[in-house]
């Protein structure tokens, strides 16, 4: 099994608030893996999130969070925290070493997602597909940096791209780009380098 790995942006947001709003989303939501799963009633669907486990980074215009190993939640993980800020949560994730992704809410909606491989569990409609495709412009508002600086990596992986897979998206990435440490560039282009 590959890596899983879950990390959150927060901007206008201290640690404290941030750390306060996990702990609250812990208790509120989270289950233990053993307990066997969900009830469709559920608000949302967390797993073993453990605050004491998560690590903070404060950066200039707000705070990242490094979610605890074993920690499920991905889109539920960024509605609860975003709902229970108030704010905005852009939560990334790296899926088993194949690839990243992220999931953009505020105050408890969704306004985006970016799945570069949209099919990857199942055939996906076009309409299904258009709403992985993610959107440069909005997490450029969000983030105050410049559209062109990310749009590049906002792109379905193409079967040559992947065998090309090192080529760089920007000049100044470090990593390739369909490789899943992808993300780690595009936080630092957000402002929030992944330094754990």
């Amino acid at each position: 099994m590959g890596l899983f790995l879950q990390t959150a942006i927060i901007p206008d947001c201290g640690e404290g608030a941030a750390r306060k709003a996990v702990a609250a989303v812990a208790e509120k939501y989270s289950h233990p893996m053993e307990e066997g799963g969900f009830d469709e009633a559920d608000a949302f669907h967390i797993i073993d999130l453990i605050p004491k486990d998560c690590k903070y980074q404060s950066a200039k215009n707000g705070v990242s969070i490094l979610f605890n190993e074993d920690c499920i939640g991905y889109e539920s993980l960024a509605n609860a925290i975003s709902d229970e800020l108030g704010k905005a949560v852009l939560l990334l994730y790296i899926y088993d070493e194949d690839y990243w992704g992220y999931f953009l809410y505020d105050k408890g909606l969704e306004i985006d997602r970016f799945v570069p491989i949209p099919d990857y569990f199942d055939t996906v409609t076009q309409d299904e597909k258009a709403q992985m495709k993610g959107n440069a412009g909005i997490i450029a508002n969000y983030f105050h940096v410049d559209k062109a600086s990310i749009e590049k990596y906002l792109v379905f992986w193409t079967d040559s791209m992947r065998r090309n897979y090192s080529d760089k998206t920007y000049a100044d990435d470090e990593f390739g780009q369909c490789e899943d440490w992808q993300m780690a560039d595009f936080m630092r282009k957000l402002g929030y380098p992944y330094e754990w």
